[in-house]
């Protein structure tokens, strides 16, 4: 499933690549955070588009790899724990009462 993730971002890349190619004609101003930047090319700005976009995206991944990478190890630990009370319980004497002494 990942290797289909980064086959359509890379295909996704290409495609815009060239549609910034074609689209190579300056931009008269570009506002970015209360900064102006002037004459820039459409296709830079679609390029930091494109890079912003899976910058976060990056992020929100990142971030829920990480909390279920903490719950694994939570059930690892507590499989662990399941399994070494099991193995006790298996282990345990039969306590065979024996009958009542007849008098």
């Amino acid at each position: 499933m990942t290797t289909i993730r980064i086959i359509i971002v890379f295909v996704i890349g290409v495609l815009l690549i060239v549609l910034a190619l074609q689209n190579a004609i300056p931009v008269e101003k570009v506002k970015v955070f209360y900064r102006e930047y002037y004459n820039i090319p459409l296709a830079v700005v679609m390029l930091y588009a494109y890079l912003f976009g899976l910058v976060t995206a990056g992020i929100f991944w990142l971030v829920n790899e990480i909390k279920l990478r903490s719950q694994l190890r939570k059930q690892k630990k507590e499989n662990e724990a399941l399994m070494s009370e099991l193995v006790a319980l298996r282990n345990l004497p039969l306590d065979i009462k024996p009958e009542k002494e007849q008098k």
